[in-house]
């Protein structure tokens, strides 16, 4: 990555506080609970960055966008890992334009933005594509490569796009300030991206951005990211994404011990930290049945029954909410997953992510 190498502050920008702002009302789902200090970051984008074809909501678009233009100072890059059409490529690349410090910026890192995509359709893209009106007739298996590029493409000067299989990727060798994850979907996956960019981050400035934290799949995101709590501070929760401002430096040597098992029963603790990270008893219920799948690989599917039954008594009305798609889907899901035979759900849980969701 060419760029001139800048040093990384000794004290902290962003003040450690428990004080958060809720900016929307308190519907299933649509809560945004920030740390007071990025709440104001959640505003107006421009038409380009809504109106590209994402997975993400509105609100999670609006903080890529007020994180680039906003609080990125080019202490380090912006990496964007898990791209889909563009759409977080597309808000931090408009942010970056927009940001007063854009020359400098430029300067330090003339493509500051390192997106990664495998840009390979799955069977699921399809049915995507044709609800957002797309022409792509790229079928599964077949590559969206072109589409990709055609989105990105007035912002391509910022941005230095690595296509392909993310576990053959290569760099960035320098300091991350803006970590976007939205390509955690194996436990492979996200061990290598843990352990490639989490050393890098700066502390008391760089942000970490979990896009499938709050999904009601992907266990080992909680996890990993829960055994790293004494270097983060939790800013806060918009879409299904949690967003961790690092504290402290991270020892290459404790991301590399992030790849040995942990006991199942320090496991499971870790997940109920971070079930009880959300104020929003919808997210808290994805957050159980994730829990509920870690039961499920740690001690069987009894077990893992028995708690899905434990889940549907403490979250009654998430469970009650038969009109609401996105709730219905994810315990639809449960009970799928459940009643597969152990190694197919195995299976299908590597690839959970993939499984696109409806709206509420």
């Amino acid at each position: 990555m060419a760029g001139a190498a800048t040093t990384a502050r000794a004290e902290p920008e962003v003040a450690p506080s428990a004080e958060v702002e809720l900016l929307t009302p308190t519907r299933p789902l649509q809560m945004v609970r920030l740390n007071a200090a990025f709440a104001p970051l959640v505003d107006s984008i421009p038409p380009s960055c809504r109106d590209t074809p994402s997975m993400m909501s509105l609100p999670e678009k609006q903080l890529l966008f007020g994180l680039a233009s906003r609080y990125y100072d080019g202490t380090g890059i912006i990496v964007d890992a898990g791209i889909f059409l563009g759409g977080s490529t597309r808000c931090f690349g408009e942010g970056v334009r927009s940001n007063p410090r854009h020359e400098e910026i430029v300067r330090n890192w003339p493509r500051p933005i390192v997106s990664y995509e495998r840009a390979i359709v799955n069977p699921n893209m399809p049915q995507f594509f044709r609800k957002h009106g797309l022409t792509l007739a790229a079928a599964p298996g077949e590559s969206f490569e072109s589409e990709l590029r055609r989105n990105i493409d007035p912002v391509k000067d910022l941005i230095d796009l690595r296509i392909g299989d993310f576990m053959d990727a290569t760099g960035p060798d320098c300091p991350v300030e803006i970590l976007f994850l939205d390509i955690l979907k194996a436990p492979a996956l996200s061990l290598r991206a843990f352990q490639r960019f989490h050393s890098r981050l700066i502390p008391g400035r760089s942000l970490v951005i979990h896009q499938d934290y709050f999904f009601e799949e992907l266990p080992w995101i909680k996890t990993h990211q829960e055994a790293l709590a004494d270097y983060f501070e939790f800013v806060g929760e918009i879409g299904s994404s949690a967003i961790f401002l690092c504290r402290k430096e991270i020892p290459q040597a404790v991301l590399d011990g992030l790849g040995n098992d942990l006991a199942p029963a320090e496991q499971l603790r870790l997940a109920s930290i971070a079930l009880h990270r959300s104020a929003d008893p919808a997210r808290r219920f994805f957050m159980a049945l994730s829990k509920m799948r870690l039961i499920r690989k740690l001690q069987g599917r009894l077990a893992a029954r028995a708690y899905l039954e434990v889940i549907k008594t403490e979250f009654p009305e998430q469970v009650d909410q038969t009109d609401n798609r996105r709730l219905g889907h994810a315990l639809r899901r449960a009970e799928e997953f459940l009643a597969k035979k152990p190694g197919k759900a195995h299976k299908e849980g590597m690839r959970a992510a993939e499984q696109r969701v409806p709206s509420p």
